[in-house]
């Protein structure tokens, strides 16, 4: 799982995570003059990953020091920022490393009206007519609870900096009773800063007590035991809204059924496209296949008329980490199936259930159990294993669910691979992972592995070694060193392509996930979200900004040529015979396009990796039955697009109408109804 930048965007650990970094929330601040400080821990499920500690000094400037490290890696940096009359901010200032090593120094500044700011990222001016609140990149906690005070005092409404507008909104109260210590606490939305409202928890005296969500937390000291009790709380409101969305967006058509007439199909088996074709659905099956000239509707049916734009088998991501609201983005993108490899168990599970139901709008899922050890350098997890019965236990845990793969992570012993391996395969489930540290990707091949999650992962065979601490960030500098210096017809690199192919492990590349890392330069905006970048609210796409590893001097042209040896070793195992899934380890319906588009860039033909996104990853994933072509009682998953993806892989984006399970969905409509504007 991957964690955040400090800039990263909120979808690649949650939203309340990504929250808390980037500082996007509310909290009214309390009078200037010297006060305890305050704290808050931050806890990736049931690990501590660090705290956020704010002083107010005697002069009235707050300073927050904040330090998270989880998976490896995180922020630490510090913060000083004081107050205008107004409870906006007057200055800040910021200087520290942001995730990935690279420096964090921003500042800003309002004097006489006009309001300045500057970072590694972004700099600009402007003169203010009426109060606006600076949105600092790297604010932390104690920013959230800036803006909410400026919110309060202006109404509820506020102008943003650089752009845009927050809200606030009251939602509902809560008496929280923990251990016989009793708190009133209330839940505030924030909007305007995200693609979904944010939700912060505050005291009676208007102080933030905490940020949650079901795999973090970010509560004030003393009180990470109330944690549970806020995800419970939310649990029904997230879902109402959820509802919401699913009876105003869902469209089951009549019991006659549903006609797409006059489609371009494609055949995802034959790569090609049949002109002038019907397809027929009955509920939530395809029912018939066939020429327009000679097929005709059923009497009463539902008719969309496609006027020869493209009709896809649903898409697959097969690398994501559902958060809040993700289903609806996947649907509306055209992913109606999609699997998650390291979440919240008990929030997937229910995530599934409401998807399944009909209650949300969301992609079938297939989930990937995460097991992971609990060494230093740990991501945080919900189940972990250190000796044989906990791997046992581990896997019993996710079969009993129904998950139909096990996800071993980096801080794995190696000893216990074959056994997790030999566990889950004698309970039906696939094995899929990264390599844990002590180990090669050959090794993890030889152990059984189904699958290779990440191009780095399986890359570091030839660069690291069994005393590498590869849960590091080691494992993606040894590939920025050494990747671009990688013979591929390499007696080594054939060598471990042979046995790729002989054990039929997959690999799943997930460019976008290093792209930004090796080429991002400061103040560039990610090209995940560049073709849409315009159509994303201002403080969402902001978050995109970022820069990639923090690079040696001297070896910037070294260090950048890493991401094109992942491009060209992921064409290598492609053009050997070596299968590979479209996943994306990042906001899945808005990143999918971009992660096709590398891998056509890398080389591969686009109508072979739209085949990729459809029936490949279908039969990668055992569900070749159901889903991933368009055929006669398979799946009612389709996408109307308008283009042509086997010419133009970028065309994916251009969504029309969804149909997943036989239910049809306008995919401009859901996204206006998420904040991402019409094309």
């Amino acid at each position: 799982m991957q964690t955040p930048r400090v800039y990263a965007p909120t979808a690649l650990l949650g939203a309340a995570f990504a929250l808390s970094l980037a500082a996007c929330a509310t909290a009214p601040a309390r009078p200037e003059g010297a006060a305890a400080p305050r704290r808050y821990g931050f806890v990736v499920n049931t690990r501590p990953c660090g705290e956020s500690v704010t002083r107010v000094e005697e002069d009235g400037t707050r300073r927050s020091e904040v330090a998270i490290v989880n998976n490896g890696r995180g922020p630490k940096y510090t913060t000083r920022a004081r107050l205008a009359p107004d409870g906006t901010l007057a200055s800040f200032e910021a200087q520290g490393t942001e995730t990935f090593g690279g420096p964090i120094d921003e500042r800003f500044a309002l004097e006489g009206g006009l309001a300045r700011w500057k970072s590694t990222q972004e700099q600009g001016e402007r003169k203010l007519s009426r109060p606006a609140f600076y949105l600092p990149m790297a604010g932390g906690i104690d920013a959230t609870a800036l803006l909410a005070a400026a919110l309060a005092r202006a109404g509820g409404r506020i102008d943003l900096l650089p752009e845009g507008e927050a809200r606030l909104e009251k939602e509902s109260e809560l008496d929280l009773d923990v251990g016989g210590r009793r708190r009133h606490v209330t839940s505030f939305l924030i909007l305007g800063v995200d693609l979904l409202p944010q939700r912060v928890w505050l005291d009676d005296d208007g102080s933030l007590f905490g940020v949650v969500d079901a795999g973090f937390s970010a509560v004030l000291e003393g009180w990470q035991d109330a944690a549970s009790a806020l995800v419970e709380a939310q649990k029904p409101l997230e879902a109402q809204r959820a509802s919401d969305l699913a009876r105003k967006h869902s469209h089951p058509p009549p019991l006659q059924g549903l006609a797409i007439v006059n489609a371009r199909v494609f055949d995802s088996a034959a790569k090609a496209w049949l002109p002038a074709h019907t397809v027929i659905v009955k509920g939530d099956r395809i029912e018939a296949l066939g020429p327009s000239a000679s097929l005709a509707p059923p009497a009463g049916a539902q008719i969309i008329d496609a006027q020869g734009k493209a009709l896809l088998p649903g898409l697959w991501d097969t690398h994501a980490h559902l958060s809040r609201g993700e289903g609806e983005l996947a649907v509306a993108s055209g992913i109606t199936s999609l699997r998650d490899v390291g979440n919240d168990p008990d929030w997937l599970d229910e995530q599934k259930r409401r998807f399944d139901e009909g209650a949300a709008i969301g992609p079938r899922l297939v989930r990937g159990g995460f097991v992971e050890g609990r060494g230093p350098n740990a991501a945080g997890s919900s189940v972990t294993a250190e000796t044989e019965e906990e791997a046992r236990a581990a896997v019993a845990f996710f079969a009993k669910r129904g998950y139909e793969e096990l996800k071993i992570y980096n801080s794995i012993k190696p000893s216990l691979v074959p056994v997790l391996a030999d566990e889950a395969h004698q309970r039906g489930m696939r094995v899929s992972g990264h390599v844990p540290v002590g180990m090669l990707a050959a090794g993890a091949v030889k152990a059984s592995f189904d699958e290779i999650q990440h191009i780095n992962q399986a890359m570091l065979n030839f660069f690291a070694d069994e005393k590498t601490d590869t849960a590091t960030l080691l494992r993606f500098t040894l590939i920025a060193e050494n990747g671009a210096a990688l013979d591929l017809n390499g007696a080594p690199v054939r060598e471990f392509v042979a046995l790729l192919r002989e054990k039929k492990t997959v690999v799943t590349p997930t460019l976008t996930a290093f792209e930004d890392m090796f080429l991002q330069k400061p103040g560039e905006l990610s090209r995940s979200i560049l073709p849409i970048a315009r159509r994303v609210p201002p403080m969402f796409r902001r978050q995109w900004m970022g820069e990639g590893l923090k690079i040696p001097p001297g070896k910037e042209e070294t260090w950048r040529a890493g991401f094109p040896s992942m491009q060209k070793f992921t064409r290598m195992l492609w053009e050997s015979g070596v299968t590979l899934t479209a996943g994306t380890d990042s906001l899945s319906g808005l990143v999918l396009p971009h992660e096709l588009e590398l891998l056509v860039e890398a080389g591969l033909p686009a109508a072979d990796v739209l085949q990729m996104a459809t029936l490949g990853a279908a039969k990668t994933l055992w569900k070749q039955e159901r889903s991933g072509s368009i055929a006669p009682g398979k799946d009612a998953d389709l996408v109307l697009v308008d283009g042509d993806p086997t010419t133009n892989i970028g065309d994916v984006r251009r969504v029309i109408t969804v149909v997943k399970a036989g239910v049809v969905y306008d995919s401009a409509a859901i996204l206006e109804a998420m904040g991402v504007k019409r094309w």
